[in-house]
């Protein structure tokens, strides 16, 4: 929905590649694991009947309740076709484990040892239970098998500051020690796993959790923590926990924890709310521009962690972890389904205006943890003896392989804006009309060839509006040719399934380059082109 005014805009893009943001951080195609619904229990580990604490639900086929073959297994008994696409095709360079919510009732020390002894118990945030089947020295081996870095989240909600640095200790310690003995004892190898990243608890200010706390109660435990966990190992990097980067919470923590920590968390998901089938463009709407949100909310953070860093006269720069985000409808992904949801081109588009999010934010996102990484909300969702990749895979996969090692430059967008609902609604009061085109691009180097590449990633999140645009590039000249890559369907509600893997998939091809590039309705594009 565009108003009369803007209808009248003529789009243009400007991009300036002699004006560099930052460098794009690899970690921010991360992913996340979370002991709930098939995330672990038939994502990563393979399917069972006795896998499911729920009763069978859509959109799993029947055959998920049988068990996986072994030839589809890796020798360490994970599912050898999550693990290849985590590690081959997206390249996740790092994952945030066990949760979530899960992780505020979590006792770590039931998930280690021989597994026939590991205690089951009452599972708190989803309502199911755990078997503990998968834990610290599981996670370690199949982040080894992904080649992924471990990012472990820290119980500050029924968890004591000494099951912390126990943790700690059993994972990263090197002396002649209890936990590190009971580690070599349990893996037979002497050497320590060095898991970097430690997040101080999960959403600790949500009503939601086991043991909620108030601000100023968490951010005195959380300074007492860091403290404490920097003399067991003064190298970890810590990852407060925030809200949404513009809460009273965010402000509040980081003057207390500015000196502590090294990165900030902030949590936000688009897409979610009711849905009126008689209302189609409300819907569209809702879904495709909420990532504006999330822009909104960096800028705020950015200028609190500054703040911060002035009051306490902390020369380090504090980043961002946006350590769970995503597209979710909550009233489809329920706790009851284990959070599954089909996603359609809508839902992409989205996806994709997120990862713009973060490559503009270079700056300041250090972390972006899409969640989930299997079956919950996800990109990926599995069966017994297989798996289809969503709509919402593609431009994760795009960004990964075409945005991923370069630098982030300037990108100036003329374009007309969107008028209509969103969710959150304050955007368009607070952030401005968000527009249709939706921008990003980065400069690639190649020392050894002394060549220059340039990837711009284009969303055009009009419903109904294709817009020829001119792309200038300043101070530069362009070669003759460009490679495309589209994601595009004619129907935004088109979505990929088990009868249709493809229905909605990327197109690529290479065409003349002649200095604009007309952008289809609701398409996702990435250009790769080469400067002379």
């Amino acid at each position: 929905m565009a108003n009369e005014a803007t209808e009248r805009i003529s789009p243009s893009i400007d991009i300036f590649p002699s004006s560099p943001i930052a460098p794009v951080s690899p970690y921010i195609f991360s992913g996340f694991l979370e002991h709930l619904g098939r995330c672990i229990y038939g994502g990563i580990l393979p399917s069972t009947r006795t896998t499911f604490p729920h009763t069978p639900r859509k959109p799993c086929p029947e055959e998920n309740f049988t068990e996986t073959p072994p030839e589809l297994l890796t020798p360490e008994g994970f599912r050898a076709d999550v693990l290849e696409i985590l590690r081959d095709e997206l390249r996740v360079p790092l994952i945030r484990w066990p949760g979530g919510n899960f992780v505020s009732s979590y006792n770590w020390k039931d998930g280690i040892g021989p597994r026939e002894q590991r205690k089951r118990r009452p599972e708190l945030a989803w309502n199911g239970e755990e078997s503990n089947q998968f834990g610290t020295d599981e996670f370690m081996a199949w982040c080894r098998a992904a080649k992924i870095e471990p990012y472990i989240v820290l119980n500050m909600g029924t968890g004591t500051l000494e099951d912390a640095l126990h943790w700690i200790e059993y994972c990263n310690g090197t002396g002649d020690t209890y936990y590190a003995n009971l580690r070599r004892k349990h893996t037979g190898r002497d050497e320590a796993y060095g898991v970097k990243y430690w997040g101080l608890g999960n959403e600790v200010w949500g009503e939601w959790q086991v043991g909620q706390q108030s601000t100023a109660a968490y951010a005195t435990k959380a300074r007492q923590w860091a403290h404490a966990i920097r003399l067991v190992d003064p190298s970890v990097i810590l990852v407060g926990c925030g809200e949404t980067g513009l809460n009273y919470w965010d402000g509040i923590v980081l003057d207390e924890l500015v000196d502590k920590v090294d990165v900030h968390s902030i949590h936000l998901y688009t897409g979610f709310g009711p849905r009126d089938r008689s209302q189609t463009e409300r819907e569209y709407g809702r879904s495709v521009y909420g990532p504006d949100a999330a822009e909104y909310s960096i800028e705020v953070c950015k200028g609190l962690i500054n703040k911060a860093r002035f009051g306490k006269g902390v020369s380090k720069p504090i980043k961002i972890a946006f350590d769970e985000y995503g597209v979710w409808d909550e009233t489809v992904g329920t706790p009851e389904n284990g959070l599954e949801q089909f996603y359609n081109l809508a839902d992409a588009l989205a996806m994709a205006s997120w990862l713009n999010v973060f490559v503009r934010q270079a700056d300041v996102v250090d972390i972006a943890c899409v969640a989930q990484s299997v079956n919950v909300i996800s990109p990926l969702v599995t069966s017994a003896t297989g798996l289809f990749r969503q709509t919402i895979y593609w431009p994760l996969y795009l960004f990964s392989k075409h945005m991923r090692g370069g630098i982030s430059v300037n990108v100036s967008v003329t374009s007309p804006r969107f008028s209509g609902e969103t969710l959150p609604r304050w955007i368009s009061t607070i952030k401005g009309f968000p527009s249709d085109l939706d921008v990003s691009a980065v400069l690639h180097s190649d020392p050894d060839t002394k060549s220059r590449g340039l990837r711009i990633a284009v969303v055009n999140r009009s419903e109904t509006a294709s817009y020829d645009v001119p792309i200038r590039m300043a101070f530069e000249r362009v070669g003759a040719l460009a490679e495309v890559h589209e994601l595009w369907h004619a129907d935004v509600k088109a979505r990929n399934d088990w009868e249709k893997e493809k229905e909605v998939s990327v197109k690529t091809r290479t065409e003349q380059w002649g200095g604009r590039w007309t952008f289809r309705e609701h398409s996702f594009t990435i250009l790769v082109l080469q400067l002379e």
